[in-house]
């Protein structure tokens, strides 16, 4: 693909907001087309327990949420999809940000045709789309997703917030489960989901796949 494409993806970069919250905006961004990613590029499997993200790790305090990020091994193929999708200018701009980190093995449970489709070369609009649907331009705790009903992606797609996960304690994104919530950075914190949160027109209507 030759030519450079210009999205505007929607929803405001707002606080929170009653019963919805809104996710990064990015305005006008030019999407230089970039080379196809292989399915077998990235990481497939967590390197270790989920409950030990982030335990060696001093003060977790001491970095903005992408660098903390990358400092999981299960969140690698997260973070390797947000620099592809040349997304980690418009995450450091924001002062508040939390961050929805969907695991590798998160990625392993999508639809093989899905996730090949969201690597070529001539996606990189609707990879930024999917991601853009995992930031919030806001700090929000754990506790105040209960006090919400949804996620604004664009003005005709949501993503639902869901009641308490099976463990109890959770809720639930669009259908995924916050495994490990509440990592706080510099600058926001980061929620830990056991799947990848792909906006479609399913989510208009609250349901999920």
């Amino acid at each position: 693909m030759n030519r450079s494409e210009t999205a505007t993806m929607g929803g405001l970069a707002a606080e929170n907001q009653g019963k919805q919250l809104d996710v990064l905006v990015v305005k006008e961004q030019v999407l230089v087309p970039v080379a196809t990613l292989s399915v077998t590029a990235l990481a497939m499997e967590n390197p270790e327990d989920i409950n030990d993200m982030f335990d060696k790790v001093d003060d977790t305090e001491k970095y903005d949420v992408l660098t903390l990020a990358r400092k999981s091994p299960n969140l690698s193929t997260f973070v390797k999809l947000l620099e592809q999708a040349n997304l980690a200018d418009d995450i450091q701009r924001v002062e508040h940000v939390t961050l929805f980190a969907p695991t590798n093995e998160a990625f392993a449970r999508m639809p093989k045709d899905k996730l090949k489709t969201l690597l070529s070369s001539e996606n990189t609009a609707l990879l930024s789309t999917m991601l853009q649907s995992h930031i919030i331009a806001s700090d929000v705790s754990s506790g105040a997703l209960r006090d919400n009903s949804r996620i604004r992606v664009t003005d005709n797609s949501y993503i639902p917030i869901g009641q308490p996960g099976t463990s109890g304690t959770n809720v639930t994104v669009g259908g995924a489960e916050l495994v490990k919530s509440d990592i706080e950075a510099a600058n926001g914190r980061i929620h830990v989901i056991d799947k990848v949160l792909l906006p479609s027109e399913d989510f208009q209507s609250g349901n999920t796949r």
